[in-house]
């Protein structure tokens, strides 16, 4: 799993906590990354979370998921490396979107041959997962 945009680290942590095998949790700012070794410490989930600097851009390899919880502009500007970076078939999700901003990003997302985009709501909030299909 790619986790972009680590933050503190809480969805890498998650999933290293439901069974995912190997995780790359990325953030370009220092402090975050500094937050999330302290919090992946803290949750004993080091053996399975690995923490870089290096920007998806120069990423290479594919994953079979890939998480974001960015805003919108980042999402967008992101989408053509989530594409690359995802096998066949993987899944992605993308959250920290409000629900007004969502058609944008499934409309740029269906560009770039993804399928099966669907959406769940929260109050303002909303989280888009898909599959790429090409």
């Amino acid at each position: 799993m790619l986790d972009v945009g680590t933050g503190s680290g809480i969805l890498a942590i998650y999933a290293a906590k439901l069974g995912a095998g190997r995780i790359l949790a990325i953030d370009t700012d220092p402090e975050a990354l500094r937050w999330a070794k302290r919090n992946i410490e803290l949750n004993r989930c080091s053996e399975c979370i690995d923490l870089s600097s290096k920007p998806a851009g120069e990423l290479t390899g594919v994953f079979s998921i890939l998480v974001a919880n960015l805003i919108r502009d980042a999402l967008l500007d992101f989408l053509p490396d989530f594409r690359r970076l995802l096998e066949k078939d993987g899944a992605v999700i993308l959250s920290g979107l409000l629900h007004e901003q969502v058609q944008e990003v499934k409309t740029a997302l269906g560009s770039l041959g993804f399928k099966e985009i669907r959406v769940v709501t929260q109050a303002e909030w909303a989280c888009i997962t898909a599959r790429r299909k090409e």
